[in-house]
């Protein structure tokens, strides 16, 4: 029988700071071959110019399966002050070498069939304005090319959202193949994130993107539900470019849940890292309807498609005539929830559940079952709940205790039952609790009848 301190499954770190952000994100994706980078290991984000594509100079030399140098051309401006080379995936620090010689690299390993050289190899050369560098050497301080490919560009688009995120996840499956996606979200699932996504991953068809969306909803489902406090999450995914109207029907019933935000766009970029980090830079209360989103998409939406795509409760980004400027912006703000249809209100049940969890276990052990126990413990609710609804997060709130009923009576006029209920309680050590919140919606849509007499 599982024990349960509070209306949640107690696994809570007591020693733990009671401390959530409301817009981290996980971005699990692959990286080009020759990108650094861990795999399987989630790395914290929070300078987006360590990650991601660098301007490189590539060299190409003849090369056999024995080779263990390569010369290449004299490159104009090469620098006198050591620098990096990449072999394949290995990085070799070179020396000063005048601008008017050869450049001869040698392998710092033998090669073997695995990594045998064709003919024509590129060889990667890094100065300190071209930056590929391998982290672990100090002799070149420029920003490592981590998780350069779909990873690297995800992270990045994520972060020049305005307001950007605070921190982001990287985490570098080993292929797209959906065992190792799997594996790169069992390693997610350890993080207190709250926003998920899977980085260049459109829903094309039902051979392409279907299983690994399912997985994103499956695993932002799962960990909310069973992976501990603080750990409630989101899914961002996001259609192909292609018509909508084809795509919407892709959408399977394993991806439809509160937990999981579609997005519709016709953009080479990766519309679901730009989205969500467009969500993690507002707090949890506010609306994403007309929020904007930094990403280059020269075409819109026409009005058939935006109502096929509202009706699926897919979100969609425009560029409104009545807001000057030409930007884009979220359509709407939706979930594919029936119940909770809306992200701010998954997002702000999440964040409020957070925060009465983190204020209430202090309570435990503290407080008595008794009248002044139990009026403290309304305190201590009310403490919480009070100045969200002085911050219009909520309109209001009920906070309500049956037991506390029972004990403010006349303890003369109990009935047995009732009598019973407290020994129960007192027993059993179970306190119930009831908190009621009205949340009152942003204005998504207006109305406007303009009449002249």
């Amino acid at each position: 029988m599982s024990i349960h301190y509070i209306t949640v499954t107690a696994i809570t770190n007591f020693f733990k700071p009671a401390t959530r952000a409301f817009g981290d994100i996980a971005i699990v994706g692959v990286a080009d071959s020759d990108s650094l980078g861990p795999i399987g290991i989630p790395v914290a984000i929070t300078n987006p110019d360590n990650v991601g594509v660098f301007p490189e100079t590539t060299l190409t030399a003849a090369a056999t399966a024995a080779d263990t140098t390569l010369t290449v051309a004299p490159l104009a401006g090469t620098p006198t002050t050591p620098f990096n080379v990449r072999m394949e995936n290995e990085i070799v620090t070179v020396t000063a070498v005048p601008t008017s010689t050869s450049l001869t690299v040698t392998r710092g390993v033998a090669p073997t069939t695995a990594v045998a050289h064709a003919s024509g190899t590129s060889v990667l050369l890094a100065t300190k304005d071209r930056a590929v560098d391998d982290p672990g050497d100090a002799t070149n301080n420029v920003p490592p090319s981590w998780f350069k490919g779909d990873l690297g560009a995800a992270v990045r688009k994520a972060f020049v959202q305005t307001p950007p995120p605070t921190m982001v996840w990287a985490v570098r499956a080993k292929s797209k193949a959906v065992t190792d996606l799997t594996a790169a979200l069992n390693e997610v699932a350890k993080l207190d994130v709250q926003i998920v996504v899977l980085a260049n991953t459109p829903l094309v068809s039902a051979a392409v993107g279907t299983a690994e969306i399912e997985l994103l909803s499956q695993h932002v489902t799962s960990v909310s539900n069973t992976g501990g406090d603080g750990k409630e999450r989101i899914g961002v995914a996001m259609l192909g470019k292609g018509d909508p109207t084809i795509l919407i029907p892709l959408i399977t019933g394993n991806m439809k849940n509160e937990r999981m935000v579609f997005i519709a766009h016709r953009s080479t970029e990766d519309a679901a890292a730009a989205v969500a980090g467009a969500i993690a830079g507002y707090e949890p209360q506010i609306s994403l309807i007309l929020k904007p989103v930094s990403i280059s998409m020269p075409t819109l939406f026409s009005d058939a498609e935006i109502e096929a795509l509202d009706k699926a409760r897919v979100n969609w980004l425009t560029s409104p005539t009545l807001i000057p400027g030409g930007a884009i912006y979220m359509g709407e703000g939706y979930t594919l929830g029936a119940d909770k249809p809306y992200i701010d209100i998954i997002r702000t049940i999440d964040d409020i559940s957070f925060r009465l969890k983190a204020q209430l276990i202090r309570s435990i052990g503290n407080l008595r079952i008794s009248r002044s126990g139990l009026r403290t413990l309304t305190a201590q609710m009310t403490a919480i709940m009070e100045p969200l609804r002085l911050r219009q997060v909520i309109e209001s709130f009920d906070a309500f205790l049956p037991l506390q009923v029972l004990l403010d009576k006349d303890p003369a006029s109990l009935s047995t039952a009732e009598l019973a209920q407290i020994s129960n309680a007192e027993s059993a050590r179970i306190v119930d609790a009831l908190i009621s919140v009205f949340y009152a919606g942003a204005i998504h849509r207006l109305n406007i009848t303009l009449k002249f007499n």
